[in-house]
């Protein structure tokens, strides 16, 4: 979604105007995997001189959205409209602290939506009905070198992340904070013990513990670090850490950026690995290493990725909590869904695609891609594809249209599954204020 930000200009350092300029112009399912990606940009609030003053000096903001869905799973069709969107305020600040308050919505209407069974759930609650919740609901603490947030919070970290698809964002109940030393150095560090949203099961507007292993027992929670150098102004180094209770220690690595060439060429690149050691049996560990490339000239880009994920015993690699870090997920398949199908065996996935920033024909706000990935496992025993096309209009002000046609066919599996292909589209338009 959108976010205001309810800031002058002069407020904002060079530095970050630059990189916000550099992500405004790369839209798109590709774009998504780049620097600074997992950066959590913020501006100081207007500050109150008293504790009543700073509601007196309250900024709402709000986005409403629009979102249908329409699948066919293996002949099963299903659809949904729904509306709703994010609504909250920040408060002034007082002593460099400030209230954060953001609230989630997504409401069924009988008239747009089916009463037949055939009502796809994924914008509403495990019963097929409308939602409201607080998904943030946090105390800040800001300077110019710092930034604290206590309570529901959204974050975006390579295993821990908004994963922003649906109607609701994954978002956290826990402790986050950023500290950044100068323009080169940036120390995150963060205490995870619940989460809500899409990716976090039924009754998505509920939070609930992070992991839960074959017994029952339940996760106190994650907590970990990360540390990132900027080097050559749109490079970035970063190294992160989680321990997840009673699921696994993870070390996620990633260097990325971005460098221009002659001939009005641009690259975005990036090369990730990540290791994770199983706690406790819990059958989440392994390996992984992936690389994308996306090659931009003039309004036209494609990219590659590839990711391998090196799997032994019963264990498969994560997601973690969100969509992912790797470089090959598309609208529906990543890795970490191969792998969960062939515990224990090596899996490896690929993806290109080709886009357009529309441009040369005067629609300069809207991207156009058509991406084609491909999973397997090394024994051949699974084997999945997905081909994606996506429009993206974006004003870089407070309209943002998705739409999204994708097509999954389970080539090989030695599983049963429910689902062997399914067609699925996807209009999402954000307005923000």
């Amino acid at each position: 979604m959108l976010e205001q930000m309810y800031v002058l200009a002069e407020n904002v350092s060079p530095q970050v105007l630059q990189r916000r300029e550099l992500q405004n112009s790369e839209k798109g399912l590709m774009h998504s995997k780049q620097a600074f990606r997992y950066e959590v940009v913020t501006v100081l609030p207007k500050e109150a001189d008293s504790f009543e003053k700073s509601f007196d000096y309250a900024k709402a903001f709000a986005t409403f959205t629009a979102a249908w869905i329409d699948t066919d799973l293996s002949g099963k069709k299903t659809t949904a409209t729904a509306l709703g969107g994010r609504f909250g305020f920040d408060s002034a600040s007082f002593n460099n602290m400030k209230l954060h308050v953001s609230a989630y919505t997504s409401q069924k209407i009988p008239l747009l939506n089916p009463s037949d069974g055939s009502l796809n759930r994924s914008y509403f609650d495990e019963n097929g009905d409308s939602f409201t919740y607080i998904g943030e609901s946090s105390i800040d603490y800001e300077t110019d070198n710092l930034f604290a947030r206590f309570g529901r919070v959204k974050i975006e970290t390579p295993y821990a992340q908004s994963d922003d698809i649906r109607m609701a964002a994954d978002t956290f109940e826990g402790v986050w904070g950023r500290y950044i030393t100068g323009d080169d150095f940036t120390l995150q560090a963060y205490f995870l013990s619940r989460w809500a949203g899409y990716d976090s099961g039924d009754n998505q507007q509920q939070f609930k513990p992070l992991f839960i292993n074959s017994e029952g027992e339940k996760s106190f929670g994650a907590l970990g670090w990360s540390l990132s150098y900027n080097f050559n102004g749109d490079d970035e180094a970063s190294l992160w850490y989680y321990h997840v209770d009673k699921m696994s220690d993870i070390v996620y690595g990633e260097i990325a950026g971005h460098f221009d060439t002659d001939y009005h060429l641009h690259v975005e690149y990036g090369v990730q690995g990540s290791t994770i050691q199983e706690i406790d049996n819990s059958g989440i560990g392994g390996e992984s290493v992936g690389a994308m490339a996306i090659i931009d000239f003039h309004d036209f880009f494609i990219g590659l990725a590839g990711n391998y994920a090196f799997v032994s015993g019963d264990n498969s690699i994560t997601n973690g909590f969100g969509g992912g870090p790797y470089y090959t997920s598309l609208d529906e398949s990543t890795i970490s869904f191969v792998s969960q199908q062939a515990k224990g065996v090596d899996v490896f996935s690929r993806r290109l695609g080709i886009g357009t920033k529309m441009g040369f024909v005067g629609l300069d706000e809207l991207t156009l891609e058509v991406v084609h990935g491909h999973l397997e496992s090394t024994d051949n025993r699974e084997s999945y594809s997905e081909n994606d096309v996506v429009f993206t209009y974006d004003n870089d002000k407070n309209i943002e249209i998705n739409a999204i046609f994708a097509n999954y066919d389970v080539l090989e599996t030695k599983n049963t599954l429910d689902n062997k292909r399914f067609n699925r589209f996807i209009v999402r338009a954000d307005l923000s204020f």
